[in-house]
């Protein structure tokens, strides 16, 4: 029995060696919180995009709105943090890729990310946990900007009409 023991605790050692490695190398940010938003599980991705990280000796909560300010895309409209994808997963919702304009304080950087939220329940149906996937696209939509510049530079070289109003 003892021997089952310490075979079990390997497989288990070995099964979370195994995540973390997937976590690692996933090249979005993973965040996944208790249900009372301390952090239990994340990436160096996440830490990367939005500076959030996993600290096992002393949970962190995760207060967005404390060290972020959010906006929907236009960069202006406040996006409230109770409508955040990892908020509406702990309350049961699943959320699919939603784009936000995260401003840090500290940094006063501006970060385009796209966030999604699942809920993840227990055997009863209760929500336990919630695990959110991040993507920073601020060099794609850099890109597309410029891309946009571009083409009606060379339009108007060229004679077209601008398109815009």
């Amino acid at each position: 029995m003892e021997n089952e023991k310490i075979e079990a605790e390997k497989v288990v050692r070995l099964n979370e060696l195994k995540l973390k490695l997937i976590l690692e190398n996933i090249g979005e940010g993973i965040i996944v919180t208790d249900n009372q938003k301390r952090i239990v599980l994340s990436n160096h991705m996440a830490e990367e995009i939005i500076g959030i990280k996993q600290d096992s000796a002393n949970p962190t909560t995760l207060d967005w709105s404390a060290k972020y300010e959010l906006y929907y895309p236009d960069e202006k409209t406040v996006f409230p943090a109770q409508n955040l994808p990892l908020e509406k997963a702990l309350k049961g919702e699943s959320t699919d890729d939603v784009e936000i304009i995260i401003a840090d304080f500290e940094s006063k950087t501006k970060k385009r990310v796209i966030i999604s939220g699942r809920p993840i329940v227990d055997e009863n149906n209760y929500v336990i946990a919630a695990v959110a996937n991040i993507k920073d696209i601020t060099y794609y939509k850099e890109l597309e900007v410029a891309l946009e510049e571009s083409e009606q530079k060379y339009r108007k070289l060229i004679g077209f009409k601008s398109d815009k109003k």
